[in-house]
């Protein structure tokens, strides 16, 4: 074989080898600290929290966890429907799926909030077995899943905070409606709609400038 064939052999092998590595799936390590924002979408409460905490992101998040260390293991910190809980990352990544695929983006905190982390989760891992804040108002000692993270980074440093308290709505934004969702969700809890009252979600904490996405489970890709 020629010298001019072998080299051009050579040159396609190359070229496979390149495009081998570039079709291979990205994969992201998980460090603590990492936020993990989630679209559940699996119940009408998921649905009503999409419609009225929507911003000019194409993905729409219901919840929202952060990544801690239990003894030498990956958990993530989080409260849901049975409280404040630590769960594993497989059953987290595994609680809503899409194509086999979980529905799961994870967020950094910028650098000048992370002199903060180790206090904000040792205040985060006291608060385990705290009930979940089912009407959604800060101040108690329930916590809802954003909530959670607002007030572990505030015990940690409140004249420094990664996210912000806005007023609340609980009305469609074409409408400017009330949701029948949330008519009937505070009727059954006896309680007045907080309409207004300050808060968080996982949509408004996706779009902080103080937090940066960088992987995302379903596209199996990192972001920047």
């Amino acid at each position: 074989m020629c010298l001019k064939n072998k080299r051009t052999l050579f040159l396609k092998f190359l070229l496979l080898i390149t495009l081998m590595v570039s079709c291979k799936k990205e994969q992201y390590q998980l460090k603590e600290g990492d936020i993990l924002f989630q679209d559940l979408d699996k119940d009408s409460i998921d649905n009503a929290i999409e419609k009225v905490t929507k911003t000019y992101l194409k993905y729409n998040f219901t919840h929202v966890g952060i990544v801690v260390k239990q003894q030498q293991e990956l958990v993530v910190l989080e409260a849901i429907s049975t409280g404040v809980q630590e769960t594993s990352i497989a059953t987290f990544l595994n609680r809503n799926l899409k194509n086999g695929k979980p529905k799961v983006i994870v967020g950094k905190l910028n650098a000048k909030f992370l002199p903060y982390l180790n206090e904000a989760i040792k205040h985060g891992k006291t608060l385990i077995g705290n009930a979940y804040d089912n009407v959604y108002i800060i101040g108690d000692n329930s916590y809802y899943c954003s909530e959670l993270l607002y007030e572990m980074f505030y015990k940690a440093n409140p004249n420094l905070m990664p996210f912000k308290l806005n007023p609340m709505t609980f009305k469609d934004a074409d409408t400017n409606e009330t949701l029948p969702f949330w008519k009937n969700y505070y009727a059954q809890l006896n309680t007045k709609i907080p309409e207004g009252e300050l808060g968080l979600n996982p949509n408004g904490m996706a779009v902080s400038p103080n937090i940066t996405l960088v992987y995302d489970y379903y596209a199996e890709k990192n972001l920047n």
